[in-house]
């Protein structure tokens, strides 16, 4: 028998003391549904991968479907969320698109590619709408089955406009029982709100005021996009000086179910003590607030610090919900939604497992879509500057 040289017998040593001193590997968890609380058909050019022949057809600028054929996006979707053990998905389109400017060489399809302006998708939800109008009616009692499973949101629309809950009411009549939510509402977003045109967004605008009073007048869910704070430059944290918008509308609409997407967190949004600020919120407001874990504040925030975030969701486990944030990419579906391994294994509770996947989130959703009288309309008075009756009396 040959004795084995020093050199090997060392090399076998530190690869046991390696192997030993590593962390064990996350458990398989891919038998736990999720609900994707976060999902866009559509990208920043309102384009949307589809299926064809069973297989999925990537989305391309310029790309479109005829009327009765828009319903492959939707087969695109269910097709994903059967293949990631993902049960139901809240829906939007996309609330922008992202221009082509002259003197970019390339044209960008993501908002962050380049320094073009955005400007607002107001076909976007027609872009939803039409979709699921075209596959309902290709495929019957099974297609009305696999529909139960969205949840289709409005958000098409300025959120500076006073007249933006007009707009979301006529796109509910439009599309009776379509619709069951609002969102993703677009407030303070890092360069998104950066590049687009005109008025600046912000939570507490009149013009969002009156749509979260609406929302709650008809228990519609509202998701929206909101960060605690700016961007920060380099590595110096900022402190959480949105937050205060964001209290003022969950203080002034006690009845109306918010889904705060990202914990408040987009890209170079550093903020100390995170999880304490959303315990503040969720202390005060944990009866209509659910945070949304999707997209860079997984990485950024919750994968770097797995046990504080796991205790955070023991102290409110109904307060969370899990999502990927796909914007209209479907054939890596499952890489962009399965992606929560680790927090599940932190938490360690199945029960606890199954409220943050889905749970949580079917709980705060209605099946049924909204369906308006066809002669309702808004308040024209309230949250704005009108004064009414002025010349009552003269």
């Amino acid at each position: 028998m040959n004795t084995p040289s020093l050199t090997a017998r060392l090399l076998t040593l530190t690869v046991v003391l390696l192997w030993s001193s590593a962390p064990a590997l996350a458990q398989d968890y891919s038998e736990v549904v999720i609900a994707d609380a976060h999902v866009h058909l559509l990208d920043f050019l309102q384009n949307g991968d589809y299926l064809e022949g069973g297989e999925i057809v990537p989305k391309r600028p310029g790309a479109a479907l005829t009327a009765g054929e828009r319903g492959k996006r939707i087969e695109a979707l269910l097709w994903a969320m059967d293949r990631a053990n993902v049960s139901h998905a809240l829906v939007s389109g996309m609330p922008f698109v992202k221009k082509w400017s002259e003197d970019e060489t390339f044209r960008s399809t993501y908002y962050l590619d380049s320094s073009s302006r955005v400007v607002r998708a107001r076909d976007t939800d027609y872009h939803v709408a039409l979709a699921i109008v075209d596959f309902k009616s290709s495929g019957g009692e099974t297609a009305m089955k696999q529909l139960e499973r969205l949840y289709p949101c409005v958000s098409g629309f300025d959120s500076t406009d006073l007249g933006a809950v007009d707009m979301i009411a006529k796109r509910m009549k439009e599309f009776p029982g379509v619709f069951k939510c609002i969102g993703e509402v677009m407030s303070r977003h890092d360069d998104l709100t950066n590049l687009t045109t005109g008025e600046r967004p912000r939570a507490n605008h009149p013009a969002l005021l009156r749509i979260f009073d609406f929302a709650g007048q008809h228990s519609i869910p509202v998701s929206i996009h909101h960060n605690i704070a700016p961007i920060s430059v380099g590595t110096v944290p900022k402190g959480p000086l949105y937050l205060p918008e964001l209290l003022e509308v969950f203080n002034e609409f006690p009845g109306t179910t918010f889904i705060w997407c990202h914990a408040g967190i987009s890209r170079r949004i550093l903020v100390a003590d995170l999880t304490d600020h959303l315990s503040d919120v969720l202390t005060a407001h944990g009866n209509h607030v659910v945070i949304d874990l999707s997209w860079v504040v997984y990485s950024d925030y919750i994968l770097k610090d797995l046990d504080s975030w796991a205790a955070l969701i023991r102290t409110y486990p109904d307060n969370f919900v899990l999502g990927s944030d796909a914007v209209g990419r479907f054939g890596d579906y499952t890489d962009q939604i399965r992606i929560y391994d680790p927090l599940f294994a932190a938490l360690g509770d199945a029960e606890l497992i199954q409220k943050l996947a889905s749970t949580n989130f079917l709980r705060i959703m209605s099946s049924d879509g909204v369906v308006l009288n066809s002669n309702y309309a808004y308040s024209e008075s309230k949250y704005t500057r009108r004064i009414t009756n002025l010349l009552d009396g003269q």
